[in-house]
């Protein structure tokens, strides 16, 4: 065949290219839109079903929401439960901006140390909740293969939209709001836990009672 006859051919292999990629892309946007529907229900569904003792918080970047999320369930959880923060962003190890740093510390948590981490399988596995941030965390959690069982909106925990967004490119008066948004979820998200874990360490506390009774 000469190259003017196979150029239909190439043509079509292409638009069927773009006719696939966008309908992956369509099929993404619209998993989005349900799961942000369906945020409150699934964030409920989490903390009904058993205490959360392996935490783990995601954002994009894991330089502006997740830490400061992770520091201040750590410092507020009890200390049987573990937390991890990770990001989806390739680079690892960069720091908190200062900015975002001294907007944490006034509010006690410090993160001048903290330095970004790529989320990896072995953390989707060693969790047993996954709390995220917003529709894109969500698409990217769900593209790495997390148990949808595990997934718990912060936004989901406040009024207002069960989204929280990243204040990467906001002003100083809005990435404030952000943070104190932040911290009333995760107020929230720690009297949950807090109730959670009482009726669980009640029955270890009877269990071990009557292991010492003859």
């Amino acid at each position: 065949p000469t190259a003017t006859s196979s150029r239909p051919g190439i043509c079509g292999k292409h638009m069927r290219r773009i006719i696939d990629r966008t309908i992956r892309v369509l099929r993404r946007r619209l998993g989005a839109w349900r799961a942000v529907l369906q945020a409150r229900r699934v964030t409920e569904q989490r903390l009904r079903a058993g205490p959360l003792r392996r935490m783990l918080v995601v954002c994009y970047g894991n330089i502006y929401r997740s830490p400061f999320v992770g520091e201040y369930l750590r410092a507020h959880l009890p200390i049987e439960v573990e937390v991890r923060t990770r990001g989806f962003h390739p680079v690892a190890e960069r720091p908190s901006p200062a900015r975002h740093v001294e907007m944490c510390r006034r509010l006690g948590i410090d993160l001048s140390a903290h330095r970004s981490t790529i989320l990896s399988q072995d953390d989707l596995e060693w969790a047993d909740s996954v709390v995220l941030m917003d529709r894109h965390n969500w698409v990217a959690l769900i593209e790495a293969g997390v148990a949808p069982e595990k997934l718990l909106w912060l936004g989901a925990l406040g009024s207002g939209s069960v989204e929280i967004p990243d204040p990467y490119a906001m002003d100083a008066a809005d990435a404030e709001r952000v943070l104190r948004r932040m911290q009333r979820a995760c107020d929230e998200l720690i009297h949950r836990v807090r109730q959670a874990h009482k009726p669980a360490a009640a029955s270890a506390l009877s269990e071990a009672a009557s292991a010492r009774t003859p």
